[in-house]
């Protein structure tokens, strides 16, 4: 089995992106890598994101996501965005949320990387 790349983009919040996808359950123990940029990061004007893993760990909780400068909405700036790994046993369910703040969108790509 090779890796699972999952994308999109946010409107509004969401409390289990995960839910319905390819990736609703880990098909074998990997890497789950997240990706992540919101159009804004102001006061005014945010996305923050949270994920929890399948023994209740929770390694990101509402935290803020950086923005593109320029703002380009739906990009996915490799200098300027949120990465971050997480290892996943198989068979279990990530809840990975967004919580928007104000009027923004958040591009996200979620790369499933088996072991």
């Amino acid at each position: 089995m090779g890796p699972i790349i999952l994308s999109s983009i946010e409107t509004t919040s969401n409390a289990d992106i995960l839910q319905g996808t390819r990736l609703q359950t880990v098909p074998s123990g990997g890497i789950l890598t997240f990706e992540l940029q919101a159009a804004n990061n102001t006061a005014a004007d945010s996305f923050a994101v949270s994920v929890q893993m399948p023994n209740g760990d929770t390694p990101l909780n509402l935290v803020r996501v950086p923005s593109c400068n320029p703002v380009l909405e739906g990009v996915i700036d490799e200098r300027q965005n949120l990465t971050v790994s997480f290892p996943i046993s198989q068979g279990g369910h990530c809840v990975f949320s967004a919580t928007e703040t104000g009027n923004t969108t958040l591009a996200w790509r979620v790369t499933y990387t088996p072991a």
